[in-house]
């Protein structure tokens, strides 16, 4: 890996590639529940939230990249499906070649049904197959947006919102093992984070610890973007927060970005940030960034990256997986008015990389 200093407040770092692709992708879509098995990185659901029509679509359909060969695959498993649905949780269980799948929502564009989900799945890579787990013993309440890690026959899950607009900072356990779930830090409990959804966060730990950034929150003033970094040991089962000194740290606060961890490091890719516009029938102020950002678990420092290669892309709702070293990004869509002239949302089927 190369690192050179490039200015005072960005490094020139990596490669960032926009692949050249073949096979059917994924139609337009946000927020797909993604996970990574062996060479291959799994898209499952999401949605299409279109402004310019005022409808959402819902999705369950299952597509499979192949990184060695750039390739698409829109799969038919055996088995049940899950219900469609938008801003599920995912990791994988690699050792099994499995992908988990928890929560996610379903809700009309005025979110006056907005359904959480508190369902468990697994996809058998390769079985090609669905099958819904029943666990022993109840749960997390159902929940769109948490975060999800795997790790030592467990998967993790953290905050998301409720049907009842809750926004939970609760932290499970489900083990594969013995099929039942572990409340680990109650909701409300001290010194965890605040209740939030779209934290911005890898599907495994960093040296131990879960790692997670950012997020929305409700606030006073209605919704509220952070910009806080926390870690739980899993060792000592505490959170600690470990937001850097302003001039380490990421800014501006910002949600809905792409994240994957890549050794020790986390990389956060776009988002949306605080203004822009909402015209072009968008319900909320929609500001993409293209911005990279690298957090090191060892320096406890974000830094800003400038990589090489083709040009970083504005998005926000896209999702990413690690896989050999590479980070793999999908989905997700950028936004463009210009006094009320579209063209609005610019949805993106392009697949990115970025080698560190």
């Amino acid at each position: 890996m190369t690192v050179v200093l490039f200015a005072a407040e960005a490094w020139a770092s990596g490669t960032w590639t926009k692949r050249v692709t073949s096979g059917p992708a994924p139609t337009e879509r946000s927020t797909p529940a993604v996970a990574a098995i062996g060479d291959a990185v799994y898209l499952f659901g999401g949605m299409k939230d279109d402004f310019s029509t005022f409808e959402n679509a819902f999705y369950n359909d299952l597509y499979r990249f192949d990184t060695a060969l750039d390739s698409w695959e829109l799969l038919d498993p055996a088995g049940d499906l899950p219900p469609p649905r938008v801003f599920a949780g995912a990791a994988a269980d690699e050792c099994n070649g499995v992908m988990l799948v928890f929560g996610g929502a379903t809700y009309s564009p005025d979110f006056s049904d907005f359904v959480a989900y508190d369902d468990l799945w697994a996809y058998d890579a390769d079985a090609d197959a669905w099958i819904e787990i029943h666990p022993e013993n109840a749960g997390p309440v159902g929940r769109s947006r948490p975060n999800v890690w795997f790790a030592g026959g467990k998967l993790y899950v953290f905050g998301g919102v409720t049907s009842a607009f809750a926004f939970m900072n609760d932290l499970w356990a489900y083990d594969l093992g013995s099929n039942r779930w572990k409340e680990l830090v109650p909701a409300g409990a001290p010194g965890s984070p605040r209740g939030r959804h779209e934290a911005m966060a890898g599907a495994a730990p960093i040296r131990g610890k879960l790692t997670l950034y950012g997020g929305e929150t409700m606030g006073a003033a209605g919704f509220e973007m952070l910009d806080d970094t926390w870690e739980f040991d899993l060792r000592t089962r505490r959170w600690t927060e470990v937001t850097p000194r302003a001039r380490r740290d990421i800014t501006p606060p910002r949600n809905y970005g792409a994240a994957a961890v890549v050794g020790w490091d986390l990389y956060l890719q776009g988002g949306d940030v605080s203004g822009g516009s909402s015209g072009c029938g968008a319900p909320f102020e929609q500001n993409p960034v293209e911005e990279l950002w690298r957090y090191s678990a060892i320096q406890r420092k974000w830094t800003k990256l400038s990589p090489g290669g083709d040009p970083l892309v504005r998005l926000k709702r896209h999702v990413a997986a690690e896989v050999n070293g590479t980070m793999y990004l999908f989905s997700g869509w950028d936004f463009a008015c210009d006094g009320g002239v579209g063209p609005g949302q610019l949805w993106n089927r392009d697949v990115y990389s970025f080698d560190p």
